[in-house]
């Protein structure tokens, strides 16, 4: 394994029209499933830990489970804080050997949101720790689709520019989790972004996309998309299917190869195969 920063595993996406995946995991399974579809694929990772997952793995115990699991592998591995929505999470995950972070208060007016994203860019960057923020607000489950919550393109050049970040987390119709409506995905937004910066441009909420969708995406300058629900929901489904006459140990085997093919098919449809 080369443990890696976000700003090194996604430099050359851009350029090169493909996106790393970054995969929300929380147990052994979920990471060696994830791992060996990278490993088989030759593809770089981005493994990602979410505060929600609290109840089962704790902040600080992730990074050692994802160095200590990846070591048989040869592929360039990022390990991602995602979401951390207080500066605290920040300082937490700068001394448990986070390679890179996110700190996500889209939802703070614009100057407000400026001030503690360049206070997260001064806590890691002498640590060489990549920074991942987000403008506009991708919201849960509920699409928005009234404008409001979509990334202001102008906005997104003068926060680049004046915090300083690796990459930025854009809002163009998606939401996290499950869709509870149909999303309006504003392609002419991402556009123009992309437009506006060469810095990394991020997908959120992409669990429930087609794949048509994800590839217009990646071709317009998404470089790095999230995804967390949809191998959740290739897990649990291979449980329910599989669960009669099985042992737990059996179980989590049949977890592990459903979150691999899952992975497989995400990074096929990136770009990312043979990129390691």
């Amino acid at each position: 394994m080369k443990l890696v920063t976000l700003s090194e595993i996604l430099e050359g996406t851009r350029a090169g029209h493909y996106a790393v995946p970054h995969m929300n995991v929380f147990d052994l399974s979920m990471l060696h499933g994830v791992l060996a579809a990278a490993e088989e694929a030759r593809s770089p990772l981005i493994v990602a830990y979410g505060e929600g997952f609290s109840p089962v793995m704790k902040l600080e115990e992730f990074p050692g489970m994802v160095r200590s699991v990846a070591e048989r592998y040869h592929i360039p591995v990022c390990i991602h804080l995602d979401h951390a929505f207080e500066l605290s999470l920040i300082e937490r995950a700068v001394k448990s050997g986070y390679t890179s972070v996110m700190l996500d208060v889209s939802n703070l007016p614009l100057e407000e949101n400026i001030a503690q994203t360049k206070r997260a860019v001064g806590l890691c960057r002498p640590k060489g720790i990549s920074v991942e923020s987000e403008l506009g607000h991708v919201s849960v489950g509920a699409v928005q689709n009234d404008g409001a919550a979509y990334t202001d393109p102008q906005e997104a050049g003068e926060f680049l520019a004046r915090t300083g970040v690796d990459a930025l987390a854009i809002s163009i119709g998606t939401a996290h989790g499950v869709y509870t409506a149909v999303p309006n995905l504003r392609l002419d937004v991402l556009e123009r972004i992309a437009a506006a910066t060469d810095k990394p441009l991020v997908l959120h909420g992409g669990s429930g996309l087609t794949d048509g969708q994800f590839h217009a995406c990646v071709q317009r300058g998404i470089c790095k998309v999230n995804i967390h629900t949809d191998l959740a929901q290739a897990a649990i489904g291979r449980v329910r299917q599989r669960a009669a006459g099985l042992n737990y140990l059996e179980l989590c085997a049949e977890v592990q190869r459903a979150v691999h093919d899952e992975a497989m098919h995400k990074i096929a449809l990136f770009g990312s195969q043979n990129k390691a």
